[in-house]
């Protein structure tokens, strides 16, 4: 983990406004990117999800917090990851930045999902057709064919516009990265959400007057990431019988 720390501006809008409501998702600065790509980056922003520099390498979560918040709005802020990898902030983002697995309080950063920006970042996406910029969306969330229980990570390097519109659909867990992957990419259609319940969303108990329906509560993420795993269990095996089917 690189401890660099010199003032870049890393083009949050000086009219930045911090919300204690929000949840934001990390972006890590691999690489000092041109003024042009924060301008692309704010220009997708309006009405999509709320990105967030990591200007703070601090391992106290409250300090870090604290780092964060004093370095908004100004003209240049610490880059503390330049020269970092993908796997190296992964490891930071697990272990300083998201929330507890077993908590269901509201929490300033995203579980699965964050950003990161590298080299490769600047130079257009010749993809789709597209002439955008490209950003790495990186999620551990639960995907098709993986076996046992352990988070893997998953990095999709998407246009900028794709990455912001999709990000929402990772983090709550929606959409698998694979699924969103090949939205962009592919044109297909995702066809999970037909066979298994929304996952963050956890039965409670069955209602007194009527034992056949259930109060759901919000999971936590740990849960949730189990009920995911579990439906794309019940996806997998509903593929498999259409396909047996088919021949």
């Amino acid at each position: 983990m690189s401890s660099e720390s010199s003032p870049q501006d890393t083009g949050e809008s000086k009219d930045f406004v911090w919300d204690d409501t929000e949840t934001y998702y990390p972006l890590f600065c691999l690489a000092e990117a041109p003024d042009e790509y924060f301008d692309e980056l704010n220009l997708h922003c309006g009405g999509q999800a709320s990105w967030l520099a990591v200007t703070s390498n601090a391992e106290d979560f409250s300090q870090l917090l604290s780092e964060i918040k004093s370095h908004l709005g100004q003209d240049h802020t610490p880059t503390p990851f330049l020269g970092s990898t993908v796997p190296s902030v992964y490891t930071f983002y697990k272990n300083h930045l998201r929330k507890a697995d077993d908590s269901i309080s509201h929490h300033p950063f995203t579980h699965f999902t964050f950003l990161a920006v590298d080299a490769e970042c600047f130079r257009p996406s010749s993809e789709s057709g597209s002439s955008s910029h490209t950003i790495l969306l990186c999620s551990d969330a639960p995907d098709f064919h993986e076996s046992g229980d352990r988070a893997r990570l998953k990095t999709l390097r998407l246009p900028i516009s794709a990455a912001l519109e999709e990000l929402d659909s990772v983090e709550f867990l929606t959409m698998t990265p694979s699924e969103v992957y090949k939205s962009v990419f592919e044109e297909v259609n995702p066809q999970v959400l037909r066979v298994h319940p929304p996952a963050w969303f956890f039965p409670k108990e069955p209602l007194v007057d009527n034992p056949s329906e259930q109060v759901y509560r919000r999971a936590t993420p740990a849960e949730a990431r189990l009920r995911k795993q579990q439906g794309l269990r019940i996806a997998e095996t509903s593929q498999q019988g259409d396909g047996n089917r088919s021949e």
